[in-house]
């Protein structure tokens, strides 16, 4: 299964739940001095060197990715379809170890970071997982979910680079002017402790 499959396994949280402010899940999205949604994936390989680009499945099984050792784990980058074909930045994470190669060496100009996203590190237990994302959490097998939902209002900036039909259905308010807003924290455990952690961001009209 892959991280794709857990992204739409996880959405089905939002039925019956309440959605947490977005600052909630915000808290998951920035790690390694990179955020989700504002690099590419070849400014992280200008930055941290060479590591090979994999592209895996086909339309919404997409996954584009590019890896790196380090001393504490392997630190992984991805995009999905939605991230275009220029691969944004949708998507990162670590693993004790992972069966995705080749990985890169994370530069030797660059220290390595602490494998630590908003608290989530290696070897937690589930629990500790629960109470550190502070929302529902659908667990399925060795895979917990956590689902963070909401809604962005777009800056004037990003309306403008929107056809000029958008513009007006967004003026006329046919159209509307935010984004829908999910962030999917999934965490992969082996004998009740956590190997592997991903996070996705997504944002739709």
């Amino acid at each position: 299964m892959n991280i794709l499959t857990y992204i739409a396994l996880a959405t089905t949280l939002l039925i019956g739940t309440t959605a947490k402010a977005q600052n909630m899940g915000e808290r998951f999205t920035s790690f390694a001095d990179f955020q989700l949604g504002t690099v590419k994936l070849s400014n992280i390989q200008d930055q941290l060197g060479a590591a090979e680009v994999i592209e895996t499945g086909e339309a919404g099984e997409y996954i584009a990715s590019v890896c790196y050792n380090t001393p504490h784990g392997v630190i992984l980058f991805f995009a999905g379809e939605l991230d275009g074909s220029e691969h944004d930045l949708g998507g990162f994470g670590f693993a004790k170890k992972t069966e995705r190669k080749p990985c890169g060496n994370w530069s030797a100009t660059s220290t390595a970071p602490t494998l630590d996203i908003g608290g989530l590190r290696l070897g937690i237990t589930l629990k500790e997982f629960t109470d550190i994302v502070d929302t529902s959490v659908r667990v399925e097998g060795d895979r917990a979910y956590a689902v963070f939902e909401s809604k962005e209002i777009m800056t004037k900036e990003e309306i403008s680079h929107l056809s000029k039909e958008a513009q007006a259905m967004i003026k006329k308010g046919e159209l509307q002017n935010y984004s829908d807003v999910l962030i999917s924290v999934i965490a992969i455990f082996s004998e009740e402790r956590l190997v592997e952690l991903n996070v996705w961001k997504t944002e739709t009209l």
